[in-house]
């Protein structure tokens, strides 16, 4: 009798060692979704990257085929890829349609370049061009006196302030990452509005031809700048005429 008692009693688990079994399961667990959900944002963060260095080669390849030579206007109607014609430039004869009250940005014009039409995260990449840079009737723009009216900047290591890290740039192409914020999606849909607290990412996207690329930041962060998650490749005159001069469409300077 006493052996069968304690058979029982050895054969079961307490509350108590079952509640410490649960919480180091649930540790685990959390620590597991935790690493999986960083290395995913790594990965796409990368393939971003990625896909940013492609939309520069082909917006290169654009120029060398064009008759101007020229770059391709942004995409402003239509870009979501349910739409009648998605993803090609809005030109309107040989000048940009986006005009100066949009400061030139819209989206990139993938159906006209051949790619894909958004990020990792579903949400349409953002595009820049200098008008000067994509006006198809006022001849070649990319001779060796032009200049690009395109700046880059980015914070200073205190972040009191930006400072100036390109100039000459003709063509800005971003993600706005993970938060979208500001973005437009595939389907068409107007992801949320860029907090007021975001200053940096409210000047990528406003209408003027400077714009900020710095090292992203966490969600909620309280930086100067504000919390930030774009990722921003950009073009710049000095750039095209280089290649131009090797392939002999401009002359050595």
């Amino acid at each position: 009798m006493m052996n069968s008692i304690m058979c029982r009693k050895q054969g079961g688990f307490t509350l108590i060692e079952l509640a410490i079994v649960l919480v180091i399961v649930g540790v685990l667990i959390g620590s597991f979704v935790g690493t999986l959900g960083s290395r995913i944002d790594t990965t796409r963060r990368a393939e971003a990257q990625a896909d940013l260095e492609v939309i520069k080669s082909a917006l290169l390849g654009f120029v060398f085929s064009s008759g101007g030579p020229y770059l391709p206007c942004p995409c402003t109607t239509d870009c979501a890829i349910d739409a009648i014609n998605p993803g090609l430039e809005n030109r309107g004869g040989g000048t940009c349609t986006a005009g100066a009250a949009a400061g030139y940005l819209g989206y990139l014009p993938w159906g006209t370049l051949g790619l894909k039409p958004a990020d990792p995260w579903n949400t349409l990449y953002r595009y820049w061009v200098d008008p000067d840079f994509s006006d198809a009737g006022a001849g070649s723009e990319f001779d060796l006196t032009d200049t690009g009216s395109g700046q880059i900047r980015t914070r200073n290591p205190d972040g009191t302030a930006t400072r100036l890290v390109a100039s000459n740039v003709v063509a800005v192409v971003f993600t706005q990452g993970k938060n979208a914020y500001g973005g437009l999606s595939v389907d068409g849909i107007a992801r949320p509005a860029i907090p007021a607290a975001n200053i940096d990412e409210l000047d990528n996207a406003d209408t003027n031809s400077e714009f900020i690329s710095r090292a992203g930041t966490e969600v909620g962060a309280t930086t100067a700048g504000g919390e930030f998650d774009d990722i921003v490749f950009w073009i710049s005159d000095y750039e095209i005429k280089a290649r131009m001069v090797e392939a002999g469409m401009l002359p050595p300077p």
